[in-house]
């Protein structure tokens, strides 16, 4: 039987709620326009409601991102150069939506001024993403197209997602695009093939 209580019939899919409303308000305003009252009035609940899902704002438009797009998955074509820009392609597409352009640079504040979230932001947002292009190189050592054993990978996961993020954000004077995707690829290339190079 249904319990009577205050704010026990939002119980129920409150947190999923809360989700719908926040990525409609991030693609329509951005992320300024994310407050806990609003989300609360809008989705019927209460302040302490929204707090016990989300710790925060930024908590909750980390996870709208999340949901929306996952982690990324490394493809696998049998080409490092392939399976790169693959990648690279993923990554650009999604920076490159509203969602993300009009909400990354509050997110990147929320983790410079709050040291709970930035541990959450790089171990749910950023070390996936930089796992994937390990990940995409060590396949690639196991086909011997590159010699890995001193290989600075950070360096490499630097270029490719340094630039792009940086494009992503609204004081880039240049589009994030393909043509910036496969640059960015080609760099890193040209960086491992160094690397092969060397270690000959």
């Amino acid at each position: 039987m249904p319990s009577n209580k205050p704010g026990r019939p939002y119980a129920t899919g409150i947190a999923e709620a809360l989700l719908q409303a926040a990525e409609r308000v991030m693609v329509d305003k951005g992320y300024s326009a994310l407050t806990v009252d609003a989300l609360a009035a809008e989705v019927g609940t209460t302040r302490p409601t929204f707090y016990r899902r989300f710790p925060s704002v930024a908590h909750l438009a980390l996870a709208v991102i999340k949901n929306r797009f996952g982690t990324g998955t490394p493809p696998d074509t049998g080409s490092l150069y392939n399976d790169l820009l693959a990648l690279q392609r993923q990554e650009v597409a999604m920076l490159a939506t509203p969602l993300l352009r009009k909400n990354l640079p509050g997110l990147l504040y929320a983790a410079h001024t709050d040291n709970e979230f930035s541990v959450l932001y790089e171990a749910e947002f950023v070390l996936p993403r930089r796992a994937n292009v390990v990940h995409i190189i060590d396949a690639a050592g196991r086909r011997n197209e590159i010699g890995v054993e001193i290989l600075d990978v950070d360096y490499v996961c630097d270029l490719l997602l340094g630039p792009i993020f940086l494009r992503a954000l609204p004081s880039a004077r240049a589009p994030l695009d393909d043509r910036f995707a496969r640059q960015t690829v080609e760099t890193a290339i040209c960086t491992l093939a160094g690397h092969a190079s060397a270690g000959e």
